[in-house]
């Protein structure tokens, strides 16, 4: 990569700066800070203010293990050169991050598709406005979609070269992803599958890959130790990752409602209209659609356990017990639902739906009527993200030959998939990280024609 940096380092230099313009521009204009991203600062804020990780209550500053600590040691560092709650300095360090990061997507084109294809990936992932919104926003994503991608590429040259120092730096790169989310652990496993296959393909190669792989695993999963005795010694629980529901234990979590939620949300508007306002905003019935009732005793249940929830903004256990029952109910009389089309909507969504959940425009982007500007901006980056999509899969077609490749580029995001689709999330950004995957295929097919 450097030999081509050097060749063509002006091209690189002007869509570098153009590249960084671009995402000031998201950092100065259209920037969101809210929800996660206001956690993220008040658990930075008492590391940087107090040294250790915890939340402003009435009572004071107090000790927590809702989130990893990666990002928020992030933001406290940034605080500490740029003034606490400073978050437009955390995100303008984070344009370099994504920076590196389409050098990366442009390293691992170069390395399937040729020196063409990089520069090509590299246009791409410098204006990719759906890599540019996170930049915009102090959360996980920026971060964790570079040590992905970086993780990535250190492994196509470890399986390439043989270089134990590579499967090293593939370690150090897992590790930092899942320090910033719990779910960066799938990377070990995606990562590990391609070793395998790379194994079972040339039988010599089998000891070297599986000193690599524990290399791999020890480096990727040692720094959760001291995470791990951290939670045991203040908490009393053994728990290297965060709750998935985000919460401290004990901390009262109301399932019933999860799991009902679970039976039908598959669109991310659901969340916007009932799922984020949940607990503390009014919620409005008319939101629900006609397929998250079995029948209409349960859309009158439905009904009254909203008007009781209005009144006090709080899903109380005997509430939320009616709620699981709802959810046994559907999960009885509409197993396929549950367990296939709901799941597999679910992950399409995430896919497929314009990326507009960190831009100022309204998310129900089929109301063209109502609003025809955010309707139809939405609208053009849903065609771009199928663009995208549809020149990956020509990539795809062109590696069709090279298994441990296409092994290595597609087990993360098919695996992140499915995963997604079964615990229930369906926002866009949990498939952010796999977009530097989308562009270094969709580079190759590109530069081909």
């Amino acid at each position: 990569m450097l030999a081509l940096l050097g060749k063509h380092r002006w091209w690189f230099l002007l869509i570098a700066l153009a590249g960084a313009a671009a995402r000031l521009f998201f950092v100065l204009h259209l920037s969101v800070i809210q929800g996660d991203s206001e956690v993220y600062g008040e658990l930075a804020k008492c590391l940087a203010l107090h040294h250790y990780l915890g939340l402003e209550k009435s009572t004071g500053w107090v000790v927590t293990m809702i989130r990893m600590p990666g990002y928020p040691l992030y933001l406290a560092f940034c605080y500490l050169l740029m003034g606490v709650k400073n978050y437009t300095g955390a995100m303008c360090v984070q344009i370099f991050v994504d920076l590196a990061t389409c050098l990366l997507v442009a390293d691992l084109a170069r390395r399937l598709f040729g020196a063409r294809a990089a520069r090509s990936a590299f246009v791409l992932a410098a204006f990719c406005p759906f890599l540019l919104n996170y930049v915009a926003t102090p959360l996980t994503e920026c971060l964790e979609t570079f040590f992905t991608v970086a993780a990535l590429d250190a492994a196509m040259v470890g399986l390439a070269t043989r270089g134990r120092r590579w499967w090293a730096a593939c370690g150090v790169c897992i590790a930092a992803a899942i320090y910033l989310r719990p779910d960066g652990g799938l990377l070990l496993g995606c990562i590990v599958i391609p070793m395998m296959l790379a194994a079972w393909m040339d039988r010599r190669r089998a000891r070297e890959l599986a000193v690599s792989a524990l290399l791999l695993g020890c480096l990727a999963l040692a720094p959760l130790a001291p995470w791990t005795i951290r939670n045991y010694r203040l908490f009393h629980v053994i728990q290297p990752l965060v709750d998935p529901h985000a919460a401290d234990p004990g901390e009262y979590i109301p399932h019933g409602w999860e799991s009902w939620c679970r039976t039908w949300f598959f669109d991310y508007s659901a969340s916007m209209d009932i799922g984020f306002p949940v607990t503390g905003e009014a919620i409005d019935v008319k939101d629900v659609p006609d397929y998250a009732y079995s029948n209409p005793a349960q859309r009158a249940t439905v009904q009254r356990l909203f008007e009781e929830y209005n009144v006090k903004f709080n899903i109380t256990p005997e509430m939320d017990s009616e709620f699981a029952g709802l959810a046994a109910e559907s999960r009885r009389e509409h197993p396929l639902r549950y367990r296939v089309l709901v799941p597999v909507a679910r992950v399409a969504d995430m896919w497929l739906r314009p990326r507009t959940e960190m831009m100022p425009l309204d998310v129900h982007f089929w109301r063209i009527k109502e609003d025809p500007h955010d309707a139809w901006c939405s609208i053009a980056l849903g065609v771009l993200n199928l663009l995208y999509l549809a020149a990956a899969a020509g990539g795809v077609w062109l590696l069709r030959r090279q298994k441990l490749w296409l092994a290595l580029l597609l087990t993360y995001p098919l695996i992140r998939s499915v995963f997604l689709g079964y615990i229930g999330a369906n926002e866009d950004r949990y498939t952010v990280e796999c977009i530097p995957v989308v562009l270094a295929l969709a580079a190759g097919w590109l530069g081909k024609y």
